[in-house]
């Protein structure tokens, strides 16, 4: 898979040394923003799986709806890791919603980090693993 960019005004993706990164630019995301962003994420990885290094960035709110679809099987499809990167107030409410990925579905391993060089380390371990 080629690297690559792309930016809306509310997330940015970039794919680069065969890492998915996801930057929440702004905030609150609702259930339609949710919808692009898997779309979005599907249509660039072209079918392939990805671990995902996944900053919150600016992001102020995630809707309720938000939150169940990108948790669902279909949120979740392809991601074979994520990587927290904490960096904001509405931090520990994100992180909430990655761990209750992992209790939900235990094949996708997710970690909270507030090092970037620290969540890429382990991304990078899993997928060499």
């Amino acid at each position: 898979m080629e690297n690559f960019l792309y930016e809306t005004d509310d997330y940015r993706f970039k794919f680069e040394d065969g890492i998915f990164y996801m930057t929440y630019k702004t905030g609150p995301i609702t259930l339609s923003v949710a919808k692009e962003i898997v779309s979005k994420r599907r249509e660039l990885m072209k079918g392939e799986d990805i671990w995902a290094l996944i900053d919150d960035a600016n992001l102020r709110s995630i809707d309720r709806d938000a939150r169940d679809y990108l948790s669902s099987d279909e949120g979740i499809y392809g991601i074979r890791a994520g990587a927290l990167l904490i960096s904001s107030p509405f931090a520990k409410h994100l992180a909430k919603f990655f761990l209750m990925i992992t209790v939900n579905k235990p094949k996708i391993p997710t970690k909270v980090f507030s090092k970037r060089d620290e969540a890429l380390q382990w991304l990078k371990e899993l997928k060499e693993s």
